[in-house]
């Protein structure tokens, strides 16, 4: 199998690092740079050669032909936390994980979850105050680590490993960035201040699973909750899941329940807060809807502006920003032949910023997502919950809760810029938003049952 085109180097590396000083400058920047050239390129990282895909077309053969595997500088990484769980673990191991999981995340089962969704919500909103400056990352973190806590991992030890996931991700994200770059695995288990506050994130939340695992195995948990599902359920040779696979499965579930959902959300409320005319209109669908009650499951098909809005977020600032695979055996790709056992690297933050298939691509507009208004283009560009067989598994899950969230919170507050700093993408191991506090208005409830907040009419 032979390609018709000669792959080109990226231009600027340098010996040894490559493009690794690119990266750590300005990755997001540098891989954007790449677009428009040709659909594969290549580069170096530390001496390790990658396959950088640009074409929408290219990223989807990527991410849905069983020739790509899950590996690579991105995945290698991840599995540092989380092992060989269900969002990292090759595509043979999947086909024993997937069937396992999947049970948890179906429909029926996350809508025996959105009660409990909607009281996380309400506890954390209740705790506001007016004039507060709100630390929106760190409040988002605090209610999805709640969310899991009791949707998730409901035994008393689930919580505390919710909370010392949340507490820890800002360190373990920072140092597994840098071990993406540049995987010398001797470099970083120097006693170097950064390798030191890692290891400790790291073994702060190893204990605090094993404690999670104690309580399970002892009959201590719920019995109706994911890890309990998990745990209860057998493989196709009727094999339940060892300690290391639990292990691996809780940190699979903490990392993607709380990290994703509380940066969707943080997001999601500063870009509101830059824009009126959006928040205007979500606020318009959630009082014509809600009338000032709390969301339920059952309203959230009543509420697509508020959907639409998520998912504009999430094509703007997809958390996972970089995905790697690893080619099983040789193959081609978009006219290039790639060599078995190569790095793959597709970026959902470039695709999703691609002119030709989102016009204006920076401009934050949720009705891109109207039913009629979505191309074919448009859905397979967007990769932020993956693609194929390996699509994360709790999509809905994860939609449910972050629906229920902005439509409580929007419902009742109005969050305003406390500086003028700009909202700007923090490129770790996963993109968060680096700005400031917001300030909490509350929402007012005039006589006719509406909701206003101050500004709204404009």
């Amino acid at each position: 199998m032979v390609g018709t085109e000669q792959i080109q180097r990226v231009a600027g590396g340098v010996p040894w690092l490559g493009h690794v000083t690119r990266l750590l400058r300005d990755p997001l920047a540098f891989l954007t740079s790449q677009r428009g050239g040709p659909a594969v390129v290549t580069m170096r990282l530390a001496g390790r050669s990658v396959y950088l895909v640009n074409g929408a077309e290219a990223a989807h053969q990527v991410l849905v032909s069983s020739v790509f595997d899950k590996g690579g500088p991105f995945m290698d990484t991840a599995r540092v936390l989380v092992g060989n769980g269900v969002i990292t673990c090759s595509n043979a191991d999947h086909q024993r994980q997937q069937p396992v999981m999947r049970p948890a995340f179906h429909r029926d089962q996350v809508a025996r979850y959105a009660p409990l969704m909607g009281d996380c919500v309400a506890q954390a909103v209740g705790g506001w105050r007016e004039g507060e400056r709100l630390d929106v990352e760190a409040s988002m973190y605090g209610l999805a680590a709640r969310v899991v806590a009791r949707t998730l991992i409901a035994a008393p030890a689930g919580r505390r490993a919710a909370d010392t996931m949340a507490a820890a991700l800002p360190v373990l994200l920072e140092g597994m960035f840098r071990q993406m770059l540049v995987p010398w695995p001797q470099l970083h288990r120097l006693p170097l201040p950064a390798n030191r506050r890692f290891h400790r994130a790291q073994a702060r939340l190893e204990l605090a699973v094993r404690q999670v695992i104690t309580q399970y195995r002892a009959g201590e948990a719920p019995g109706d909750d994911l890890l309990s599902l998990v745990m209860a359920t057998a493989d196709a040779d009727g094999r339940p899941l060892d300690d290391t696979e639990v292990r691996d499965q809780i940190l699979s579930v903490l990392a993607a329940g709380v990290e994703t959902t509380a940066s969707l959300l943080a997001w999601a409320l500063h870009a509101l807060a830059d824009l009126p005319d959006v928040e205007s209109r979500l606020w318009a669908e959630l009082d014509r809807e809600l009338a000032g009650r709390a969301p339920t499951y059952a309203d959230i098909p009543r509420l697509p502006y508020t959907r639409q809005v998520l998912i504009e977020v999430l094509r703007l600032w997809p958390p996972t920003w970089m995905l790697s695979r690893v080619t099983q055996e040789q193959t081609v790709l978009a006219g290039f032949t790639v060599p078995a056992g190569a790095d793959v690297i597709v970026s959902p933050y470039v695709l999703h910023r691609d002119p030709g298939v989102f016009p204006e691509p920076e401009r934050l507009d949720p009705d891109r997502w109207l039913p009629e208004r979505v191309t074919p283009a448009q859905r397979q560009a967007f990769t932020a919950f993956g693609g194929g067989r390996r699509k994360c598994l709790g999509e809905h899950y994860g939609m449910t809760e972050a629906v229920l969230a902005l439509a409580t919170i929007s419902s009742r507050w109005q969050l305003r810029k406390a500086s003028t700093a700009p909202l700007r993408p923090l490129p770790r191991f996963l993109l968060t938003p680096e700005a400031g506090p917001l300030v909490l208005t509350s929402r007012t409830a005039p006589a006719s049952g509406r909701r206003r907040g101050a500004g709204q009419d404009r």
